[in-house]
């Protein structure tokens, strides 16, 4: 609360556009398929492990996520998880072998995704009570938009 004003509502829009950036831009990765198999001509399988090396560095890393977003604060753990999902994928646009795919997006877009869930999540639990699984909901939505 600041000023005497309730800003949960907010926090729930921002969750949201968070969710939609993230998990969005992880079930948009099959759209680069095509293009990475025409330009270099990597394989599916090639392709389809630098996502699983990403899903892993997230599910691994959302452990850690959760303590130090109870140690240093959402704001700058989802700023500092921000910074490495953009030069994650700012740096794909200079891709030109296999092993940068994996390190760009495995390595440092799995970083980036790491917090999204328990950031955005426990911070709309501190901030709701009664409406908590309404505005988790909504949050969550913002992943298929």
């Amino acid at each position: 609360m600041t000023h005497g004003r309730f800003d949960g509502y907010r926090v729930v829009a921002a969750c949201f556009v968070i969710q939609g950036a993230m998990i969005g831009s992880m079930f948009a990765y099959g759209v680069f398929f095509p293009a990475l198999e025409a330009e270099f001509g990597w394989s599916r399988a090639m392709i389809s492990g630098a996502s699983s090396l990403s899903l892993v560095f997230m599910g691994v890393l959302a452990i850690v996520a959760g303590k130090l977003n109870d140690l240093i604060g959402p704001r700058i753990l989802i700023s500092v998880s921000a910074l490495f999902f953009g030069i994650g994928y700012a740096a794909m646009s200079s891709l030109q072998a296999p092993w940068e795919l994996f390190l760009f997006y495995g390595v440092l877009a799995g970083i980036g995704y790491s917090t999204h869930d328990v950031v955005t999540l426990s911070t709309i639990a501190r901030w709701f009570v009664r409406r908590r699984g309404t505005m988790t909901g909504i949050a969550k939505v913002g992943t298929g938009v």
